[in-house]
C-alpha cells in the first residue's frame, strides 16, 4: 500500500513513485478477477486547481470473458493522466478521493479498470450459436422462426368444438 499525503502535492514540484505489486488485500471488481503482476510509475503534481497523477502501468490481468465468464490472462499497458478531486466537480471527470491521503495502489487499480472496454472478450473466443436459455441468430433467421411459429396448425381445429364455460 503506497499512500501519499495530499498536502505534499504542490505546484512546480513533481513527486515520482514506482511500485511492483499484485495488490493483495484489495477488492477487485468485474471483469478483473486477479492481477498476476503489475509495475507502475506515478508522477504526482498540482496543475492549476487540480492535483494530477500521471500513470505508466504494465500489468498482466486475469479477466472474465463477458460472453461466457471464462477466465483468461491479458497483458495491458496503460499511460493515463487523471485528476484527483476532494469532491465531484461540474465536469464529472477525475477520481474523487476523500481524506488526506492518496492510495496509489488503489488508484492504479481504478485506472486499470477504467481502461478496459465495456465488453471484455478473449481474443481466441468464438461466439457460440446457442447455450442455456439463449440462441444467437441473425435477424432473417429470427423472422423465419416467427413466421413458422405463426403458421396455421390444423391440430387446433379440434379446439373449436369444445364448449368452455365463459
Amino acid at each position: 500500500m503506497l499512500k501519499v499525503n495530499k498536502s505534499n502535492i504542490m505546484k512546480g514540484r513533481v513527486l515520482s513513485f514506482e511500485s511492483d505489486s499484485t495488490f493483495p488485500g484489495y477488492e477487485l471488481t468485474y471483469p478483473i478477477l486477479g492481477i498476476k503482476e503489475c509495475h507502475y510509475e506515478a508522477d504526482l503534481e498540482k496543475i492549476g486547481e487540480y492535483k494530477n497523477v500521471t500513470f505508466s502501468i504494465k500489468a498482466t490481468l486475469t479477466l472474465s470473458d463477458s460472453r461466457d465468464g471464462v477466465a483468461f490472462d491479458k497483458k495491458v499497458k496503460v499511460n493515463e493522466s487523471v485528476d484527483i478531486l476532494d469532491v465531484e466537480d461540474d465536469t464529472g471527470e477525475g477520481f474523487v478521493i476523500s481524506g488526506n491521503y492518496v492510495d496509489l495502489d488503489d488508484l492504479c487499480i481504478r485506472v486499470l479498470h477504467a481502461s478496459l472496454p465495456i465488453r471484455v472478450t478473449r481474443p481466441d473466443a468464438k461466439v457460440s450459436g446457442s447455450g442455456k436459455n439463449y440462441v444467437v441468430m441473425t435477424e432473417d433467421e429470427y423472422n423465419a422462426q416467427l413466421e413458422k411459429e405463426n403458421e396455421y396448425n390444423p391440430a387446433f381445429d379440434a379446439l373449436k368444438d369444445l364448449e368452455l364455460d365463459e
